[in-house]
């Protein structure tokens, strides 16, 4: 007759079995190494909840004990490594395995292995440890409302077994057998419960980041990897809503010079590999706040918040020289390939449409002064508030 503790490892193995299976049909899918991971560690669970049941006959502790205890710590450690993966950073391999050999060397070398209250002391110790290191890993990336609920749950079986391990070492008094076998239960217990809610956001985790993918893939000029005009529009009114008589705004329209001609001249193959180039530059100079996009053809847009029109300036500047000097070092010295750069503050229009027409205007006069330059503003400050429709503005409602 099957006992309840046997029951609910059956129960529990059942569920680890279904979410590791979920889990690596999504990496197969999708090939995130986050998702190989976490179906690894719902896989390795079922196995030792496969292995523990054999406790009841004698001679083989080594395989019901010792090797599902291992099982079970490679599990919680490779729910750790995938959420590192998850964030791109590279999994641990010392924290990944060094609660296992923790373990192994406990069991092999130290006599106190033979008492079940001091494994069930040096297992909860070990399992709060890798709960406690899982809950900063996903606190540490951008962690979103499923991140944050995946680290509570990860913190509140850090707690779990950190009571654990006190009541196994007597803490709270003498241990009874009706009280281990019980506590036992309620281990297992929670092991399920934990993997039905820790599979859920697991997966939901992997579902949200090919979402955020597809959005930014929507939102990103495929050659550049710049935004792109939609991208921009949505940015740059969020950006414009934040802007008030103490958070000036500057906004740089820039323009590749002659590059019809060098697409002619050297062909649209290193016309690609120009505009590479200069987006790769411009990202590697801008803030974290900062917007950039690629507006077509050779023409980009930078929105600066929190920056004036001399900060503006400044800045373009430096981006006009370094461009000068890429491009001389990128086998280009028969062709003089530069940057035009308009910029505009906020201070000069009432509206995001106003100020994208007075950085066209200045990017005109750029263009018309010689190319290769920075020009600020309108021709005359005066005429900012007088400026129509006139200017041949950018159309991003189009």
């Amino acid at each position: 007759m099957i006992s309840s503790v046997q029951l609910i490892f059956f129960l529990a193995m059942g569920t680890f079995v279904i979410a590791g299976a979920a889990l690596f049909s999504e990496w197969r899918r999708f090939r995130d190494p986050a998702g190989l991971w976490w179906a690894a560690a719902f896989l390795g669970s079922a196995v030792a909840s496969g292995l523990f049941p054999l406790r009841r006959y004698d001679g083989i502790e080594i395989v019901s004990i010792a090797l599902a205890n291992v099982m079970f710590l490679l599990s919680y450690s490779a729910v750790c490594a995938g959420i590192w993966r998850y964030y791109g950073h590279r999994a641990n391999l010392v924290v990944v395995v060094g609660p296992s050999l923790l373990w192994m060397l406990f069991w092999w070398l130290c006599p106190l292995a033979s008492g079940f209250d001091n494994r069930v002391a040096v297992t909860s110790v070990l399992t709060s440890g890798i709960s406690i290191m899982t809950a900063i890993a996903a606190l540490s990336g951008d962690a979103s409302r499923l991140g944050r609920a995946l680290a509570l749950l990860m913190m509140l079986r850090a707690g779990f077994f950190a009571i654990r391990a006190a009541w196994a070492s007597a803490i709270f008094g003498p241990i009874s057998e009706a009280q281990r076998a019980f506590g036992f239960e309620i281990v297992i217990i929670e092991g399920l419960w934990t993997s039905v809610i820790a599979g859920y956001l697991l997966l939901a985790l992997l579902r949200e980041k090919r979402e955020r993918s597809l959005v930014r893939l929507a939102e990103t000029d495929y050659l550049t990897g710049a935004d792109n005009r939609r991208s921009f529009q949505m940015k740059a009114q969020a950006a414009w809503s934040r802007v008030s008589d103490r958070r000036e705004t500057t906004l740089l329209m820039l323009d590749l010079d002659n590059f019809k001609q060098i697409n002619d001249a050297f062909g649209h193959a290193f016309g690609d590999e120009v505009l590479r180039a200069f987006a790769a530059l411009v990202r590697a100079s801008i803030a974290p706040g900062d917007t950039f996009a690629r507006l077509g053809g050779e023409e980009f847009v930078i929105m600066v918040p929190d920056r004036d029109e001399a900060a503006g300036a400044q800045f373009a500047e430096t981006l006009r020289a370094r461009f000068a000097e890429v491009m001389l070092a990128h086998r280009a010295e028969n062709a003089s390939i530069t940057v035009s750069i308009g910029i505009a503050s906020t201070r000069y229009a009432e509206n995001l449409d106003r100020l994208l027409a007075v950085a066209d205007e200045a990017l005109y006069r750029a263009k018309a002064n010689g190319r290769n330059r920075v020009e600020c503003g309108p021709r005359r400050q005066t005429d900012a508030a007088s400026m129509d429709g006139s200017i041949a503005a950018l159309n991003l409602h189009a």
